[in-house]
C-alpha cells in the first residue's frame, strides 16, 4: 500500500507541476537568448579595424606549415576570442538594422558565406538572429558540451517563413528552427580581397579545409538544442496534449532540428504519456557530444497528443514515416532508411512496439468490435489494425509498459480519463462504429469513446494491452533500457511507474539502470544507446567517418 501511495503521489505531483509550468510559460513567446548589446566605449577603446587586423595576423600565422601543436592552440584561442568579440558587435549592428526595417543589411567590408556556400541573400532573408553560443545559458539541459577547435560556435535562429531557404527541413508548424553553425573568418591573399565570414553548418562538417590545411572546427550543439526546444514550445503543451489533444494539432508530427542529410541514418524518437518530444533533449545532447554519432546519425522526433489511444497514434506515426520517405527517398534507394533506428520511451515504446508487429489485425480478437463492420465503416481504424510494419534496422525500448501500467487502474487515473476530450474526427468515427455493432452494449458511444483514450489503453486489463501480447514482431536487433529506482531487486523492481515485469520482453537485449521512469534523462541510458548505435554501424557494415 505504501508503494501504491507513493506512485499516486508521484503521478499527481507530475500532473500539477506540468499544469503549473504550462500556466507560467504560456506567456513566453521568445527564445531564451541574450539581447545584442555592445557598449560604445568598448568599440572606441578597441575599434573593429583593430580586431580585424589581429584576426588577419593570427590567420596568417595559422597557415604556417609545421606549426607546433602548442603554438597552434595558442593562436586558435586568441583568434577565436577576437572573432567572438567582433561577432557580438556585428550582431548588435544587425539587430538594430532589422529593428529599423532595413531588409538589405550586409556586413560592412565583409563577404558573407552561409552554410559553407556563398549566398547572395541578405541576412534577414534567412535569419532573424545569429547568436554566439557562448552567450546562451542552457537552463533545461543537465550538461553543456562543447567541441574545441577553430572558429566561434553560433546558433542561427530561422523564422518559420524562411525555413525552406536553408535546406530540406522537416519542421512542425511552430515559430521556426535553428542552425548549428561555426563562424570562421578567412583572409584571401589576393590584393584588395575582402575578409570572408563563413557560417559553416556544424552538423554537416567536423573539419574545414583551408589553404591546404584541415582545421578541426569548434562546435556547440547544446546551445542549439536549448534554443530549439524553446522555439518549438512543445514542452508547454504536455498536459494540454493529454486532456485537449485537438488543440495541439499545429505542433504534432515528425520533425528534425537539422536539414535532411541523406548520408546519415535516421533515429526516430517517440515520447511517452503527458510528455513531448522535448523529453529527449538531454539524451540527444549527450549523444551529439560523440563525433561518430553526429557524423553517422540524424535525430528525428515524433511529437503527438498523448490523450489519444496509442493504437490510433501509432497509425499516424507510420503515416508520417512513410510520407517522409516518399518525399526524401521516393525511389527507395537510400539504405539508411532501411537501417533506421526507432526508439520509444514509455507509451512511445508501445507505439514503436505495435508498429513492428507483422500481423497486427490479431489484436482485434480482444476488442469488443465487429471487425468486418469496422473495416467497412472506418478508414481511421482500419489504418490502426491493418498495416505493414515499419521497416527498422534496430529497435530500442525505454521504460516501456509492454504489459500495461498498474497505475492506469487507480481511481484518480480513471477519473482523469473522463476529462480527456478526443479530437472530433475520432469521436465521429467511434460513434459510427458503435452504432453499427450488433452488441447492444456498444450502442453507448461514450463508453467506446472512453476506450480510445490513452489512459484507458495503458491498463493491463485494456483490450489493447491484452491484444498486444503474443503478436509477432519483425526479427530485428532489439534492446530494452529499464529503470530501477529501488534496491536493485530486479525482477521485483520498478521505475516508479512501470514495473519490471511489464518492461521486460523475452526477445532482445536488456539493460537495467538506476533511474525512475524518466530513464531517458540519465547518463547511463545515453551511454547504452551510444554503444548500441555504434554496434549498429558495425552490424550494417558501415565504417566510422
Amino acid at each position: 500500500m505504501k508503494f501504491m501511495s507513493e506512485q499516486l503521489h508521484r503521478l499527481w505531483r507530475g500532473i500539477t507541476l506540468t499544469l503549473a509550468a504550462a500556466v507560467l510559460l504560456g506567456g513566453c513567446s521568445a527564445p531564451l537568448v541574450p539581447e545584442a548589446r555592445v557598449s560604445r566605449a568598448e568599440r572606441v577603446h578597441e575599434p573593429d579595424a583593430a580586431l580585424l587586423s589581429q584576426l588577419r595576423a593570427d590567420w596568417k600565422a595559422l597557415q604556417v606549415p609545421g606549426i607546433a601543436p602548442q603554438e597552434y592552440r595558442r593562436l586558435v584561442a586568441r583568434y577565436n576570442d577576437a572573432l567572438l568579440r567582433l561577432l557580438r558587435r556585428y550582431r548588435a549592428d544587425m539587430r538594430r538594422a532589422f529593428e529599423r526595417g532595413e531588409r538589405d543589411y550586409e556586413l560592412p567590408g565583409i563577404v558573407f558565406e552561409l552554410e559553407g556556400g556563398e549566398t547572395h541573400l541578405p541576412l534577414r532573408e534567412v535569419y532573424e538572429d545569429i547568436v554566439p553560443a557562448a552567450d546562451i545559458v542552457t537552463r533545461d539541459l543537465q550538461k553543456h558540451y562543447t567541441v574545441p577547435g577553430l572558429g566561434v560556435p553560433m546558433v542561427g535562429i530561422v523564422p518559420a517563413e524562411n525555413v525552406s531557404k536553408i535546406g530540406r527541413r522537416f519542421n512542425i508548424r511552430t515559430r521556426g528552427t535553428v542552425s548549428t553553425l561555426t563562424a570562421v573568418m578567412t583572409f584571401p591573399t589576393r590584393k584588395g580581397a575582402k575578409p570572408v565570414l563563413r557560417m559553416v553548418a556544424r552538423d554537416q562538417h567536423e573539419t574545414l579545409a583551408l589553404r591546404g590545411y584541415r582545421h578541426q572546427l569548434a562546435g556547440d550543439f547544446s546551445a542549439a538544442i536549448e534554443i530549439y526546444w524553446n522555439l518549438t514550445r512543445v514542452k508547454e503543451g504536455r498536459l494540454l496534449g493529454l486532456l485537449r489533444p485537438q488543440q495541439l494539432r499545429d505542433v504534432n508530427g515528425l520533425s528534425c532540428m537539422e536539414a535532411y542529410n541523406p548520408d546519415k541514418i535516421p533515429v526516430i524518437l517517440a515520447h511517452g504519456l503527458m510528455s513531448s518530444a522535448g523529453t529527449f533533449d538531454n539524451l540527444v545532447n549527450r549523444l551529439m557530444s560523440d563525433p561518430n554519432i553526429r557524423l553517422n546519425y540524424q535525430f528525428w522526433y515524433y511529437n503527438y497528443p498523448t490523450g489519444v489511444s496509442w493504437t490510433l497514434t501509432a497509425a499516424r506515426y507510420r503515416e508520417e514515416l512513410m510520407a517522409a520517405r516518399r518525399q526524401l527517398d521516393p525511389h527507395k534507394r537510400n539504405r539508411n532508411w532501411d537501417n533506421m533506428v526507432v526508439v520509444g520511451h514509455s507509451m512511445g515504446g508501445l507505439i514503436t512496439h505495435y508498429s513492428q508487429c507483422t500481423e497486427p489485425w490479431h489484436m482485434l480478437r480482444e476488442y469488443p468490435l465487429d471487425s468486418k463492420g469496422m473495416m467497412g465503416s472506418s478508414a481511421l481504424l482500419r489504418s490502426a489494425f491493418f498495416f505493414r510494419p515499419v521497416k527498422a534496422g534496430m529497435v530500442v525500448y525505454m521504460a516501456t509498459p509492454h504489459r500495461g501500467a498498474p497505475l492506469a487502474r487507480y481511481r484518480i487515473v480513471m477519473a482523469l480519463t473522463k476529462l480527456v476530450q478526443l479530437p472530433q474526427n475520432i469521436v465521429s468515427e467511434v460513434v459510427n462504429i458503435a452504432t453499427l455493432q450488433q452488441d447492444s452494449v456498444l450502442l453507448n458511444p461514450g463508453k467506446l469513446t472512453e476506450a480510445f483514450t490513452s489512459l484507458s489503453q495503458l491498463s493491463p486489463d485494456s483490450y489493447s494491452i491484452r491484444g498486444l501480447q503474443g503478436l509477432q514482431v519483425r526479427n530485428v536487433p532489439t534492446h530494452s533500457i529499464i529503470g530501477d529506482e529501488g534496491d536493485g531487486d530486479t525482477p521485483r523492481s520498478s521505475d516508479g511507474v512501470v514495473p519490471y515485469w511489464s518492461s521486460h520482453i523475452s526477445w532482445g537485449g536488456e539493460s537495467i539502470v538506476p533511474a525512475d521512469h524518466s530513464v531517458q534523462d540519465v547518463p547511463e541510458s545515453a551511454e547504452i544507446l551510444r554503444n548500441l548505435l555504434m554496434e549498429h554501424l558495425k552490424r550494417i557494415g558501415r565504417s566510422r567517418r
